[in-house]
């Protein structure tokens, strides 16, 4: 038994059964120890686990990057390999971006990797912490919401889940009350974030992503401070 082998069970719990049905004693039933055993590996709490968790996403994101890339080109790369990681294990996504307890040092190497980018692109003192948490709010909170799972429930008494009835409710938009919303329907019906019934891993969200990352990065860049030599 490793931590690894901890945190990989984890993770395919979460992957079959969605987050809010993990279970610490199922994940040691299927491990054939006891729960004191997966705390020993991966720290005290479930939320050490958690941030394990996060960080064999993160952890990983630095490996392939060029240390003699330009910075921006860096940051891209880093964050294009953060989501596809995280769309591996899509059920995993809220805890990444939305739960405080999937922080911890155990993610330093991504907080490094970004730093560094950062720090080479200009940002330091004070202008440093506002531009990382533009940069890791926004993206990974992009990923977080693009992933974000459907609500759980039985069909209704005819036999309709609620992704067809949100579907019956977008076609009924009144014209009359919403002109804007109605004629853009064909575009962004299932297709944009507040009407859509299917998240990120059966609907592409590839291009809104790419454009964030445009704007955030090219942002950065005609803001960042003058570097004295």
């Amino acid at each position: 038994m490793s931590k690894n082998q901890v945190v990989a069970a984890a993770v395919a719990q979460i992957d079959e059964k969605g987050l809010a049905a993990f279970s610490l004693r199922e994940l040691a039933r299927s491990l054939g120890v006891s729960p004191a055993v997966i705390y020993w590996h991966v720290g005290g709490t479930k939320e050490d686990l958690f941030a394990e968790i996060s960080a064999s996403i993160t952890g990983s994101l630095s490996g392939s990057l060029d240390a003699g890339m330009p910075w921006d080109a860096r940051l891209r790369q880093v964050f294009r390999n953060y989501r596809t990681l995280v769309h591996r294990h899509p059920a995993v996504a809220p805890l990444l971006g939305a739960q405080m307890k999937s922080n911890g040092v155990a993610n330093l190497d991504w907080v490094e990797t970004i730093l560094s980018a950062l720090h080479d692109g200009g940002y330091r003192g004070d202008a440093l912490r506002p531009a990382f948490n533009v940069l890791v709010g926004g993206l990974a909170g992009f990923v977080t919401m693009e992933l974000a799972p459907p609500p759980v429930g039985k069909p209704d008494s005819a036999g309709k889940g609620w992704e067809d009835l949100f579907a019956e409710r977008v076609a009924q938009i009144d014209p009359e009350v919403y002109p804007l919303t109605s004629a853009a329907l064909p575009d962004i019906t299932n297709r944009i974030f507040v009407l859509r019934w299917q998240n990120g891993a059966d609907v592409s969200y590839g291009d809104s992503f790419e454009l964030l990352l445009d704007l955030l990065i090219e942002g950065l860049k005609a803001r960042a401070p003058a570097v004295s030599s």
